[in-house]
C-alpha cells in the first residue's frame, strides 16, 4: 500500500512540476516581450514621433491592402456564385427536358400499343419493353453527356 501512495504522489507532484514549468514558461515569455519592447523602443534612432508616424503609415498600407485584396475576393466569389447559379439552372433545365421527353415517349408508346391490334401479346411486350428500354438507355446517356460538358466547362474555368 505505500508504494503504490508513494507513485501516486510522484505522478502528482510530475504533473504540477510540468503545469509550474509551463506557467513559468509563459510568465517569463511575456516579460521578455514587454521588455523586448521597451528596450527596441528606447534604443530606436528615430524619434518617438517620427517612430509613431512610421507605424502608422505602415497600417494604412496594411489596411490598404487588406481592403483590396477583401475586394478581389468579394469580386471573384461573386463571379463564381453566379457561374454556379448559370451552370446549375442549365443542367436542371436539360434534365427536366429529357425527363419530359423520355414520359412523353413512354406515354406515346403505350398509347400506340392501346390502339394496336396485338397479334402475340408476348412478342409485342418484349418488343415495347426492348424498344423502350433502348431508348430510356440513350437519353441517359444524352443526359450523362451533357453533365460532362458542363462539367467540364466548369472545371476548365
Amino acid at each position: 500500500m505505500a508504494g503504490n501512495e508513494r507513485m501516486n504522489y510522484e505522478l502528482k507532484k510530475d504533473k504540477t512540476d510540468s503545469r509550474m514549468s509551463t506557467k513559468d514558461f509563459l510568465i517569463g515569455t511575456l516579460i521578455g516581450a514587454a521588455v523586448g519592447s521597451l528596450t527596441a523602443l528606447l534604443l530606436a534612432p528615430k524619434s518617438g514621433k517620427e517612430l509613431r508616424g512610421d507605424l502608422n503609415n505602415q497600417a494604412y498600407l496594411l489596411r490598404e491592402k487588406t481592403d483590396h485584396i477583401r475586394e478581389s475576393v468579394s469580386i471573384k466569389g461573386n463571379e463564381l456564385t453566379s457561374t454556379v447559379k448559370d451552370k446549375t439552372t442549365a443542367i436542371s433545365k436539360k434534365v427536366s427536358e429529357q425527363s419530359v421527353d423520355l414520359v412523353n415517349k413512354v406515354k406515346g408508346l403505350t398509347t400506340d400499343a392501346e390502339t394496336k391490334p396485338v397479334t402475340n401479346p408476348v412478342d409485342e411486350l418484349f418488343e415495347q419493353t426492348t424498344h423502350s428500354e433502348s431508348d430510356i438507355q440513350k437519353k441517359l446517356e444524352e443526359t450523362k453527356r451533357a453533365f460532362d460538358e458542363t462539367e467540364s466547362k466548369f472545371n476548365s474555368k
